[in-house]
């Protein structure tokens, strides 16, 4: 008799009647669905023991393996079955004495689609979260390895069927995506494309419809080509049959007129002395992250305001330009122990003044001259949109103001791109530390330091190990401060801890959700946890949020078009970062290779070769949650010609 294993959707165990096979314990359940999920491999007993009883101590823990094994013994004796294998170290599972539907719709998605489309009930194991978190770590890779394969599955179906074919498996598969996650932009599609083929137009155009609102509300991002060439085939539009994507050239500025907006053009420095601009810049920048923190406000991001240093500014044309309705300008001048800093408010509209001031302070009291800056801005616009909060969260900032000048000086320096910049980011930052062991940004500047000068994901683990400890403490020191957030999530991911990496970018989001750099890098990281297409639209959205964005903005685009299989996208954007290393020259390589563009491939290939001799790919590091997506870059770049 043969029994059946169910896991998509939850967890059932029958024979071939139907009959339930019954399981004493939730960890029955299981250790059964691991075991199955094993493709037939044995398991060392000490593996599966610390899976689900890591909690207890190891004899105990290898007990507890035994009476499991046991208990599934008896349910499968009733079947007359016994698909255990056991002997003193491990535990195997003979896969050919019960059938499992997970490898079953494993097996049909690529052969017959609407067939695997009718197994898939919900999540793998859906309800059965947060017994251990060993077990979770294996669950949920697998659990969203699973719901790509479905989306896969019902894009097949949506792309394969006659009008004729009975998709209604498919469609209660899509809805049931879609139901678990409402941005999930492709289901949304492949489910237009059923209903529209199933005759029902009107149901189709729904389906747009809550995909673009749903985009809109959560991202603030349209639908992408693909959905919008759906909608207009739907429509009865013509559509090529091959619709070029929408380059990625084309994003736009982010105008948001329902925040107060304002830009914040930079400091000029008036000390007389070009090596102060740092300080001048510094200042500035703290201003805009200060404004940042007022949720009803929208703060133009430094890279934006800063692309209008040493212009002749026309306010009313400038705020056109970056959509505002406000611009702060002013000026810094240092002179021993004293400082005069100039700032005005304007009026973008009109042109006019809204408010002036001069400060002639002791150097000692900047962050106080800071603190007044943003209450009077702040108070000013205050009056014109009702509901802005007059309190944000403060960070932890240091009374040392020479670790405050060393921090400064390193982030220029961590900005810069000689050969000694990193190693001097570093050194001032922890000049910074000695001066004050209790500054957060200090610490988590230094985690990024660290990552930098050691090449990020290649750095040793004893360096990622120095950087995790500086990122944890400056969270400790500072928890509202979002860049030690955003520094502690870059260690994370270099050190392959992708959901740890998201927690904490969804923390800095949860903190300023104003911050592009902070909306940049959490697409990065949903990319690189298989959530391309969201991942997409967050980066996409941070290009409109900062329009003079840094160069990185389109790396990171770039790498989550690449794994969305968008080769000509990503192959623009690749050419829009500063391409001076052998790496981005072998990304470019493997986008031209994809699109089999093999001259050019090979042309950049060598190009990276030259910047590189030693270049080679068993030595790339790159940081996936999934050996797949590292695999489909690694795949791009032999069909280059790149070496192993």
């Amino acid at each position: 008799m043969t029994c059946r294993l169910t896991l998509l959707g939850g967890f059932f165990l029958c024979d071939g009647g139907g009959a339930e096979l019954a399981l004493a314990t939730r960890k029955d359940r299981l250790l059964l669905a691991y075991l199955a999920l094993t493709f037939g491999r044995p398991q060392l007993r000490d593996r599966l023991a610390g899976l689900l009883w890591g909690d207890r101590g190891e004899g105990q823990a290898r007990d507890s393996l035994r009476q499991s094994l046991a208990s599934m013994r008896q349910a499968f004796r009733k079947a007359e079955l016994d698909p255990l294998w056991t002997d003193r170290d491990s535990v195997s599972f003979d896969p050919t004495q019960i059938k499992v539907d997970v490898l079953e719709f494993a097996t049909l998605a690529d052969s017959a689609p609407e067939q695997a489309a009718l197994l898939y009930r919900g999540d793998l194991l859906e309800g059965m979260d947060g017994i251990t978190p060993e077990f979770e770590e294996w669950l949920l890779p697998e659990r969203q390895r699973l719901t790509d394969l479905a989306v896969r599955v019902l894009e097949e179906t949506s792309a394969r069927c006659a009008p004729s074919t009975d998709v209604d498996g498919a469609v209660a598969l899509g809805r049931r995506l879609i139901a678990g996650d409402r941005l999930r932009e492709a289901a949304y599609r492949a489910l237009m494309r059923l209903q529209a083929r199933k005759g029902d137009r009107a149901e189709a155009l729904k389906l747009y419809a809550a995909c673009r609102d749903a985009l809109q509300r959560e991202l603030g991002v349209a639908p992408d080509a693909a959905t919008e060439a759906a909608h207009r085939a739907i429509l009865g539009e013509h559509v090529a049959a091959r619709v070029p994507s929408v380059p990625v050239a084309a994003v736009q500025f982010e105008s948001t007129p329902d925040k107060l907006s304002i830009a914040i053009l930079p400091f000029d420095n008036l000390s007389g002395d070009p090596q102060q601009q740092y300080f001048s810049d510094g200042f500035t920048e703290d201003i805009i992250t200060e404004l940042s923190r007022f949720r009803s406000l929208y703060v133009v991001a430094r890279n934006s305001s800063f692309a209008f240093r040493g212009a002749a500014v026309d306010v009313r044309k400038l705020g056109r330009e970056l959509g505002v309705r406000f611009v702060v300008e002013g000026s810094v001048r240092r002179a021993g122990d004293m400082i005069r800093i100039s700032v005005q408010l304007l009026d973008a509209g009109g042109g006019n003044h809204l408010w002036a001031e001069r400060y002639d302070r002791p150097i000692a009291e900047v962050f106080t001259v800071q603190d007044e800056v943003v209450q009077t801005i702040v108070a000013t616009i205050a009056a014109r949109l009702e509901g802005v909060e007059m309190s944000g969260a403060r960070r932890q900032r240091t009374d040392n103001l020479v670790a405050y000048d060393c921090l400064l000086r390193g982030i220029e320096h961590a900005r810069g791109y000689e050969p000694d910049d990193n190693r001097l980011a570093r050194e001032l930052f922890e000049r910074a530390i000695a001066l004050d062991p209790d500054y957060a940004l200090a610490h988590a500047y230094l985690a990024l330091a660290y990552m930098m000068e050691h090449g990020y994901s290649r750095a040793p683990e004893p360096i990622k190990e120095r950087a995790l400890d500086s990122a944890l403490k400056a969270v400790r020191l500072d928890p509202d401060e979002v860049r030690c957030h955003q520094y502690l999530s870059q260690v994370y991911t270099n050190r392959g801890q992708h959901d740890l990496a998201l927690f904490h970018l969804e923390r800095s989001l949860a903190l300023n959700p104003n911050d592009p750099h902070g909306m940049s890098q959490y697409g990065l990281a949903l990319a690189k946890t298989g959530r391309v297409e969201e991942g997409i639209g967050w980066i996409q959205r941070a290009m409109r949020v900062n329009p003079f964005h840094p160069a990185w903005y389109w790396g990171d685009l770039a790498i989550a078009l690449y794994m969305a299989s968008r080769f000509e996208e990503a192959l623009e954007a690749n050419q829009r970062v500063a391409a001076g290393s052998a790496y981005g020259h072998a990304r470019i390589a493997a986008c031209h290779a994809q699109l089999g563009h093999m001259e050019e491939a090979k042309a950049a290939a060598a190009q990276a070769l030259r910047l590189d001799p030693g270049f080679r790919l068993g030595t790339l590091s790159m940081s996936y949650k999934f050996d797949l997506d590292r695999e489909r870059v690694l795949v791009g770049m032999r069909k280059a010609g790149l070496p192993d």
